[in-house]
């Protein structure tokens, strides 16, 4: 593309990104927005509710009325493939070379089609990230991830757009399009610093994770290393799921009554960091599909939850992998499923203590 990339381009290639998604990861995506703990604002909630509705949400992303949702489906979606490439680019992460990206690509495609790598790319390039450009020219000109005809996505190249002051606006009717405007702009910085914070830390968690297996296998210590976890198989007592999680989770999946790290969003804002959403935190996995997790999240000792009576305490927080006393949260949540396995098993009481 030649001269700078306009906003227009943007929002066509990430249309044309989503475009090529299966109706199910779409709307999958979709239902993740659905989450009452997710803060959104009212015109963005109610686009992504309709668009909900539709038979094939595809149809209807180009719709005037849809575009604002459009940003936070495609980074629902995207979210598990960028925070693999954020780990693999590492200190790159920031402002990654062609070549640097081109190669961490490359890496995900093991886990990752071409598809999910080319919505996270242009939901990159809409987000205002430093890598914004460089991600829209990977789009644009690398032909394995079908995008080169993106330009036929934009709006001029259906409906003509219509003029930002029509004949017989008044000026409140042109102040107000002018705020719906900032409004916008301002809901896609939003989500992709959001996007930005959850990759960091579920980059972050996984390093130090990685950083303490080493030491306990180089230095000399009190304790042995800890065996590898095996999978309690006896005296165990079924996941309680509602309908609609049977539906889409098994409860004999072979991760259930693991520990795994995931990023959980928080039940509220933290007043003393207003702009972090969440955090990545222990939890036990209670049933899985192939692409999520089923969990419930575990706090540590001191938290607003281990104070909470429905919780639930883990007694034996260190056979189970636990750095610390844990008290386990009586409310399920869907995350993407991780790269790795468990890092440790609740033993059958505790297990069985959930239900």
């Amino acid at each position: 593309m030649e001269g700078p990339i306009t906003d227009g381009a943007r929002e066509a290639m990430l249309q044309a990104a989503l475009s090529r998604v299966e109706v199910r990861a779409l709307r999958d995506s979709l239902q993740a927005m659905a989450d009452p703990r997710v803060p959104l604002a009212r015109p963005v909630a109610n686009a992504l509710a309709a668009l909900r509705k539709q038979r094939d949400p595809r149809d209807a992303l180009g719709r005037a009325q849809y575009r604002v949702a459009i940003p936070y489906a495609a980074a629902a979606l995207a979210e598990p493939c960028l925070a693999a490439v954020i780990e693999e680019l590492g200190d790159a992460a920031d402002d990654p070379t062609r070549e640097q990206l081109l190669a961490a690509i490359d890496v995900v495609g093991a886990d990752f089609d071409d598809t999910t790598v080319a919505v996270m790319l242009a939901s990159v390039a809409d987000g205002g990230m430093p890598a914004s450009d460089l991600c829209f020219e990977v789009l644009d000109t690398d032909e394995r991830f079908g995008l080169t005809d993106w330009a036929r996505f934009e709006r001029a190249a259906g409906t003509p757009t219509p003029p930002r002051s029509a004949p017989g606006a008044t000026p409140e009717q042109r102040q107000a399009r002018r705020a719906r405007k900032q409004q916008e702009v301002e809901e896609r910085r939003r989500a992709a610093e959001a996007r930005e914070k959850a990759a960091e830390q579920v980059r972050l968690a996984r390093k130090k994770e990685r950083a303490a297996a080493v030491e306990r296998a180089a230095g000399p210590g009190p304790e042995p290393p800890p065996p590898t976890p095996v999978a309690p198989s006896m005296g165990h007592r079924r996941a309680l799921l509602t309908p609609v999680e049977e539906e889409e989770f098994d409860r004999d999946d072979p991760w259930s009554a693991g520990v795994v790290l995931a990023w959980v969003r928080y039940d509220e804002s933290d007043p003393d960091d207003p702009g972090v959403e969440g955090k990545v935190r222990p939890c036990v996995v209670i049933a899985g599909s192939p692409t999520h997790l089923l969990v419930r999240p575990g706090y540590s000792a001191g938290g607003v939850a281990s104070r909470d009576w429905k919780s639930v305490p883990v007694r034996h927080w260190r056979q189970a992998g636990f750095d610390q006393p844990t008290w386990i949260d009586v409310v399920a949540v869907r995350v993407p499923r991780t790269e790795s396995g468990p890092t440790g098993w609740l033993e059958p009481d505790d297990w069985n203590a959930l239900w």
